[in-house]
């Protein structure tokens, strides 16, 4: 059975329950043999000072040098009861915060590689069986030309999509290894045309609307790394919003910085308490067993990481009215 959340936080609370309690009774425990102890020594030294017949009483008795040597010791364990049994817990208790922690990210680990399998399967299983069946079509049927253009633009289609899986794949790995921006001269128009020419193979319908100064100098950025992060911020916003809603790319110059790149939809928008989440490898917003969206969960993981090593922020916030609103600083 996989472990679940309120499981593991259940048998971690009564773990510790249950250690607290029995590092108490062994405290109390010590604590009581500690008490008997100094009773039995005020008896052995009573009875050593009456047999010496000095006829000492108990309460001339604890004046006596031996007797605050004695009770200099027991308080001295006393201590170290105490300074033993506050320790042990504070040990306790890390280790068992670690415990949870490396169980929690086991959780959540394992719950990424299941949503990935679930995505993978339905990304490569849909464009090649669309693929199949065009090819198909094509061998049985004798068509008109009309019928094969057709078909040939679905086939570029699936076979963009399944581009687009491969390269995130790929990249994916890379920035995992040891994956380096090479800065060049960039030319930011030139590469949100390419995106949005890609785009629109994979969503006909998209209305994108760029906003960019006609003026806008290149940029020193790694080519390949700065088409990711249009590319998927691109089309994450087509993924999750309406068709024909618009998608407005804006590009404008920041002091201190290159640039400023702003993507806005006016898509479904993001829950606030998912909002930290969304940049974690895999990281796919609802159910994946539910969801309707194709994706693997990498396109945004993929951005930050590539907008990190850069060295430049990402944020999200909501759009007005709805949507999402990306902003990448380089």
């Amino acid at each position: 059975m996989r472990p679940t959340r309120s499981s593991l936080q259940w048998l971690t609370t009564s773990v510790i329950v249950y250690m607290v309690l029995a590092f108490a009774w062994w405290a109390f425990e010590l604590w009581r043999q500690n008490d008997h102890l100094l009773a039995l020594s005020e008896q052995m030294l009573e009875l050593k000072h009456s047999r010496s017949g000095q006829g000492i009483n108990l309460t001339a008795l604890r004046e006596t040098a031996e007797y605050r040597a004695l009770l200099e010791r027991h308080r001295k364990h006393q201590r170290m009861i105490l300074s033993e049994g506050i320790f042990f817990t504070l040990c306790l208790a890390f280790g068992l915060w670690v415990i949870n922690r490396a169980a929690r990210r086991e959780v959540a680990l394992a719950r990424q590689r299941r949503n990935f399998m679930l995505s993978i399967t339905h990304e490569l299983k849909s464009p090649i069986a669309a693929m199949r069946l065009a090819l198909e079509t094509m061998a049985r049927r004798a068509l008109n030309r009309e019928q094969i253009e057709k078909i040939c633009t679905n086939g570029m289609r699936d076979a963009a999509r399944l581009q687009t899986l491969v390269d995130d794949l790929l990249l994916a790995a890379r920035l995992e290894d040891d994956w380096r921006p090479h800065p060049e001269d960039v030319d930011v128009r030139s590469i949100i045309q390419d995106c949005i020419a890609n785009a629109q193979v994979r969503f006909p319908e998209a209305n994108i609307q760029v906003d960019i100064p006609a003026d806008f100098p290149p940029i020193q950025a790694d080519r390949l790394g700065l088409t990711s992060v249009v590319q998927n911020l691109l089309d994450n916003a087509l993924k999750y919003s309406p068709p024909s809603a618009p998608v407005r790319i804006t590009v404008e110059p920041l002091p201190g910085r290159q640039m400023r790149l702003s993507v806005a939809d006016q898509g479904v928008g993001i829950p606030d308490e998912e909002k930290p989440a969304i940049f974690e490898k895999f990281y796919r917003l609802g159910n994946e067993e539910t969801r309707q969206t194709t994706g693997t969960g990498l396109g945004l993981y993929i951005v930050s990481q590539i907008v990190r090593l850069h060295r430049g922020t990402i944020h999200v916030r909501d759009n007005t009215p709805r949507g999402t609103f990306f902003v990448v600083e380089l």
